[in-house]
């Protein structure tokens, strides 16, 4: 069974959020052929400076301890593979390596209990263009519920992207609690997309997991999402396993994995 929830308000989108705050919000996509996932980690203002000073703090680790430079995009899926082909142009780095930087990126995201994950699922590929403006309403209703606002930045900067983003935001209503456009950003330029898309693909391989589908030998799988399950109970960081009352993956719920699983037609 899943430990207790601090907040049981069934009402609340995902528990434990700070009341009266802005969250500065980041977003990214992770999936394969099978699936689609949006994610996006909610910082709230107060606690802003301290979750980038953690990051960088990871990332001069990484420096002294492996020598791949602060400036060198961290992209899950290069780590979680092995592989040195990714858009990060990684030094040749041991399996074990990558290992150990996948476990202390997990490690310094848990250490952070003010943030909160918020995610959308798509059985099949939709992309992040067809999901984003549902996470944008999940966004809308965690803000309204916890009486807060929310400002959004995206990974990517294609025009189609930009237009299709801003067009979900202007349609929200005059109440909205998602304020201004959306902007994009290359993320090779900012930490907190980076972080971001270790959550979003840590995401996809919890449902790759709960499924029984997706690739046996990956570390991500098997290893690393128990470096984001806390040590005490905080909603908004998850690890599938325990069934709550409702006969669902507990991640499912503690995460906010929207449309996971899927309802039965």
């Amino acid at each position: 069974m899943c430990p207790p929830s601090p907040d049981t308000n069934p009402n609340n989108p995902v528990p434990g959020g700070l009341a009266n705050t802005t969250y500065l919000v980041y977003v990214d996509d992770s999936g394969d052929e099978t699936q689609d996932l949006l994610t996006a980690l909610a910082i709230p203002v107060p606690a802003w400076a301290d979750t980038l000073q953690a990051w960088k703090k990871f990332r001069r680790w990484v420096v002294r301890q492996f020598g791949v430079p602060t400036s060198t995009e961290l992209h899950a899926l290069d780590l979680g593979t092995n592989s040195n082909t990714g858009r990060g142009k990684l030094p040749a780095l041991k399996p074990g390596d990558r290992n150990q930087i996948t476990d202390a990126a997990f490690r310094t995201i848990r250490s952070i209990a003010e943030l909160r994950v918020l995610t959308e699922f798509a059985p099949v590929p939709e992309g992040s263009g067809g999901l984003y403006p549902r996470l944008v309403a999940f966004i809308e209703e965690f803000c309204e519920f916890h009486d807060s606002h929310a400002i959004i930045w995206y990974d990517g900067t294609a025009e189609n992207l930009a237009r299709s983003t801003r067009a979900a935001h202007r349609a929200l209503p005059y109440s909205r609690r998602v304020l201004e456009d959306p902007t994009g950003y290359d993320s090779s330029e900012s930490h907190l997309i980076q972080m971001t898309d270790f959550i979003a693909h840590s995401a996809h391989h919890a449902v790759l997991n709960d499924r029984g589908t997706g690739p046996a030998d990956s570390y991500l799988r098997e290893h690393a999402y128990n470096e984001l399950l806390p040590t005490v109970d905080t909603p908004g960081h998850v690890w599938p396993g325990g069934i709550d009352a409702d006969g669902l993956p507990c991640f499912a719920h503690r995460l906010g994995i929207r449309d996971y699983p899927p309802k039965a037609r």
